[in-house]
């Protein structure tokens, strides 16, 4: 199996940041993705990093970016800790994360329209 990373001895935290954002904005929104998702393309050994994946995943939460779902319900990282979470956990970008990256690419778009124009 091909990875997108190769068995790289561990990802830095904006490897896995990187590579979860990359997941989740290629979904439609609303969708989620399972943290080993992301870890499964650190390479084979995907699972000495999937620690360090929930922990960075806890981090994005804390900085407003993905929310933690458990069942279907949003799980407050500030109550829990994410390692002591029991059960199957799903990713999925805050609204307003997906609202500010739409934002970003019109900005792009409306600024690379305006320097084409005589």
């Amino acid at each position: 199996m091909k990875t997108r990373w190769m068995d790289q001895d561990a990802p830095s935290n904006d490897d896995i940041r990187n590579e979860i954002l990359r997941l989740l904005m290629s979904l439609r929104i609303g969708e989620t993705i399972c943290p080993m998702d992301a870890g499964r393309n650190f390479g084979s050994k995907w699972r000495q990093q999937m620690p360090l994946v929930r922990e960075v995943a806890a981090d994005m939460v804390r900085d407003g970016m993905i929310e933690v779902l458990l069942r279907g319900d949003v799980i407050d990282i500030d109550e829990k800790n994410i390692e002591s979470i029991r059960g199957p956990i799903r990713l999925r970008l805050r609204p307003k994360t997906l609202q500010s990256a739409l934002d970003v690419d019109d900005e792009a778009e409306t600024d690379s329209d305006e320097t084409t124009q005589p």
